[in-house]
């Protein structure tokens, strides 16, 4: 969700517009043009080379590949299954309908975080300007140095080395973040490790289950095979342990096997997805109901995540506190033992 790629307003707003325009009739390329006129951002340079691209004739997933760093995976896999079902304006909307949400989660996640780290830069602040002062105060001839934190930092070299470890940490975290997303057989595995977990397994399985809706009603809608409906569709989801446990699937639909019997070899699907699959089948009404679950999913998912959200911000003020009080006990330790001596 946190990223060097656009943002999710910036992506809502951006599959918007092309969605509105393809509406409308205009060719790709004028929309791409119209953005790239904007200027003075990242998207609208890549929305020049796509719309070179396309010029040149090549295809819109390959033209929109060239930036894959900027678009996410999901939206790239999208504007795939759009270009060769010929549902492009459709699936450009909901991915619009889809970040859009992303963002209010964005922002509510901003809200709840924003006092508890703004209360732990403020601590980590004080207690820099304390050792500063420490540097400065007067002791008698013989006295040990006063360092009530125990750390033997004292003065601008202690508060600078102090500051720099504080950074280090928050630096080391993210490149070993970065490393993790980077490193496919390892995010695969982190992945695995997620989805068993409560409410963050919760969040993980609905939100496939959703953007996994979307995809199959959209393919299975054209003249694309069963197998790479269901391949596309799985690879929509972005989520590694779900496209892992779903192998069985592909494997049964190339034996012949019916859909709903193919997913019921994916132990994620639950009973009353595969019902509702079964009787769209046998139906005919697939993309309908497609449609319903994934609404049905997201809804879900998009809640967990609410409660992700509050989890995580409850997490940052019990750090916060915890760190206040730990300073605060390290600091008067010293004046406690000698009043216990």
């Amino acid at each position: 969700m946190f990223s060097s790629q656009l943002s999710a307003t910036a992506l809502e707003n951006f599959c918007r517009t092309l969605s509105r325009g393809l509406h409308a009739g205009l060719d790709p390329i004028r929309i791409l043009r119209m953005e790239e006129k904007r200027g003075g951002s990242a998207l609208s340079v890549a929305s020049g080379d796509i719309a070179d691209s396309l010029s040149k004739g090549d295809s819109l997933k390959e033209s929109f590949d060239q930036h894959s760093k900027l678009f996410p995976l999901l939206m790239l896999s999208m504007i795939q299954v759009g270009e060769e079902t010929g549902s492009l304006p459709e699936i450009l909307n909901e991915l619009s309908r889809h970040y859009g949400e992303q963002a209010t989660l964005q922002r509510k996640l901003k809200s709840q975080i924003t006092m508890p780290v703004f209360q732990l830069l403020m601590a980590i602040a004080v207690i820099a300007i304390l050792i500063l002062i420490l540097g400065f105060l007067p002791k008698a001839q013989g006295q040990p140095d006063y360092d009530p934190l125990g750390w033997g930092l004292k003065g601008a070299s202690g508060s600078i080395f102090f500051l720099g470890i504080i950074i280090s940490i928050i630096i080391g975290g993210i490149l070993l973040w970065k490393i993790v997303l980077n490193n496919v057989a390892f995010k695969a595995k982190i992945s695995a490790i997620f989805v068993n977990l409560p409410v963050v397994g919760t969040y993980l399985k609905e939100s496939a289950l959703g953007k996994f809706s979307i995809g199959l009603g959209l393919t299975l809608n054209s003249p694309m095979s069963t197998k790479k409906a269901l391949r596309l569709s799985m690879e929509i989801t972005s989520n590694d342990a779900f496209i892992q446990a779903c192998q069985p699937v592909l494997a049964s639909i190339k034996k012949g096997q019916p859909i709903v019997e193919a997913l019921s070899k994916c132990s994620i699907f639950p009973e009353e997805y595969l019902a509702q699959i079964e009787v769209a089948e046998e139906s005919g009404s697939i993309p309908e109901t497609c449609k319903r679950l994934a609404l049905q999913h997201s809804e879900e998912a998009g809640r967990q995540l609410s409660i992700i959200f509050y989890l995580m911000g409850g997490a940052v003020w019990l750090c916060t506190a915890g760190f206040i009080v730990f300073m605060i006990i390290k600091m008067f330790s010293p004046y406690i033992n000698a009043l216990n001596g």
